[in-house]
This record gives C-alpha cells, structure tokens and sequence, in this order.
C-alpha cells in the first residue's frame, strides 16, 4: 500500500511539473498592453488624489501603488526578465500618477500638443471684422 501511495505522490508531482511547463507567459504586446492599462490607472488615481485635495506625490502614489489589486497582471512566471517587467509596472504607475498622464509604452506615439483633440487647430478660420457703416 506503501508503494502505491508513493507512486501517485511521484505521478501527481510529474504532472504538476509538466503542467508548470506549459504555463505560457505573456507575449511582448500582452505586457505593453499591460503596461498601458497600468498607466492609466495610475494617471485616474492621479485625478481621484487630486479631488480630495491631497498633496500628490511620489510617495503618496507609491503608497496608491501598494494597495493595487493586480489580478490582471499578464503571467510571466517564466518570462526571463520577470523583475525587470514587474519593476516596470510599478514605474509606469507611479510616474503616470504623479504626472496625471499616462506615461508612454516604448515604441508608442509620444502625445503632442497637435494630436489633442480639445485643442484649438490652426487651421480654423479666423473670424473677420465686420465693415463698420
């Protein structure tokens, strides 16, 4: 009975380790998705900082930072520079908290002045005077 017991432990133990190898981790687009999404949240806890009329900096966004519910986060269990990504996320929050805006993705457009939408274009027409009589 013994043996039959030792030989399911040894079974459970090689398919838990075949299973561990199959875990994919997340894909470069997963993680910069990831980092976007992080980005923003941290740009919203920026705004909701700011409507309680608290001081925002960058230890109160580390604080914010540290009572994060990252549920979502993409696995990368076996992604090679796991520290290095989980680092990022942190940054990417803490930066676009403190900023209000949410920092850029490597290889994303940097946002300009010209791509906001709210602001005034250039090219709308100046209204003229009208002829006094």
């Amino acid at each position: 009975m013994k043996t039959r017991s030792v030989a399911v432990t040894a079974l459970a133990l090689s398919l838990t380790a075949s299973l561990a190898a199959c875990v994919k981790s997340a894909s470069y687009d997963e993680r910069m998705e990831y980092l976007r999404t992080v980005a923003q949240r941290g740009a919203d806890t920026h705004a909701l900082i700011k409507s309680q009329e608290s001081t925002i900096d960058k230890e109160r966004c580390e604080r914010a930072y540290e009572g994060l519910n990252d549920n979502d986060a993409p696995n990368v269990e076996s992604y090679d520079n796991r520290e290095g990504f989980l680092n990022q996320i942190k940054e990417f929050f803490v930066d676009s908290c403190v900023s209000g805006k949410p920092k850029p993705v490597p290889g994303d457009p940097i946002p300009s002045e010209s791509s906001n939408p709210t602001a005034p274009s250039s090219s709308a027409p100046v209204p003229q005077a009208s002829p006094s009589t």
